[in-house]
């Protein structure tokens, strides 16, 4: 089920760690699953809130937080839980053996419209993109897209170009466990048949649009790397949405197919 942001966690138990604590290797998905919960929260948590979002009893989270905080991938602060700097050294050592990231930056820098905006990479977990790299252009856009967050797809140009580019039984699987949409703005869908309308007229034009779905006042178009079916990555331009003409939006949408096709020959994950 896609939950919109700012759903309380202990309330809301995360679906993909429970998934994971069911799995053959508790002890290990049991802590996995700490750290997901902990890399969602707005804050620390403690025993009692990871223990009720896991549906875990509270000493066998006890016993998995002192193990994390020994390695020094969670840290105490004020008698709750939140991540350490071992999570950044791990994610610091991804980044920086992924050809992938290193080709976007190169390649994000160079492009002829493209460069001057705020240019995301991302890559699809069932229904949440989650960013991989950015590129900083000239333009005075802030995002909340830190390299790692994640966000409901359908509400993205990186998510909806991604779902595009499944094969529609696949889409369909992932789509069939949606009971609510979540709704950012005005803009955002409501119904499951937009949606599917929204994703089909994506599949035909071959880039994707955010229309001030995700924030107002804001407008993103989106490329998914062609061949890269098995896990899903695309790339993002975003830009105010009072400067987004036609001439602009064909300049950046060639910017991004090139882009896209430059990645697909380094993509790991294809």
């Amino acid at each position: 089920m896609i939950q919109a942001v700012g759903a309380s966690l202990a309330e809301q138990p995360e679906e993909r760690s429970l998934r994971s604590v069911e799995s053959r290797s508790p002890a290990v998905t049991r802590a996995v699953a700490v750290l997901e919960i902990l890399s969602k929260s707005r804050r620390p948590l403690s025993v009692t809130e990871l223990a009720r979002a896991l549906d875990l009893a509270k000493s066998t989270v006890a016993n998995l937080c002192a193990a994390l905080e020994d390695s020094h991938m969670i840290r105490r602060i004020d008698g709750r839980w939140a991540l350490d700097y071992k999570v950044l050294e791990l994610g610091q050592g991804f980044l920086a053996g992924t050809d992938m990231l290193g080709e976007f930056r190169t390649a994000a820098a160079a492009l002829p419209v493209a460069s001057q905006e705020t240019l995301l990479l991302a890559t699809l977990d069932d229904l949440e993109v989650v960013y991989l790299a950015r590129h900083d252009g000239s333009q005075p856009v802030r995002l909340a897209s830190d390299i790692g967050r994640r966000m409901p797809a359908v509400v993205t140009a990186l998510g909806k170009a991604m779902l595009a580019s499944l094969p529609a039984d696949e889409l369909e699987r992932r789509l069939a466990h949606v009971d609510e949409l979540p709704a950012f703005t005005p803009r955002s869908h409501r119904t499951m048949d937009s949606l599917r309308r929204d994703l089909e007229s994506t599949r035909e034009r071959g880039y994707s649009v955010d229309d001030e779905e995700n924030t107002e006042g804001i407008t993103c178009v989106g490329v998914a790397l062609p061949g890269s079916r098995a896990t899903p990555i695309a790339v993002s331009a975003t830009l105010l949405t009072v400067r987004f003409t036609t001439q602009l939006r064909e300049a950046l949408v060639e910017d991004l197919g090139s882009l896209a096709h430059r990645l697909a020959r380094v993509a790991p994950l294809s």
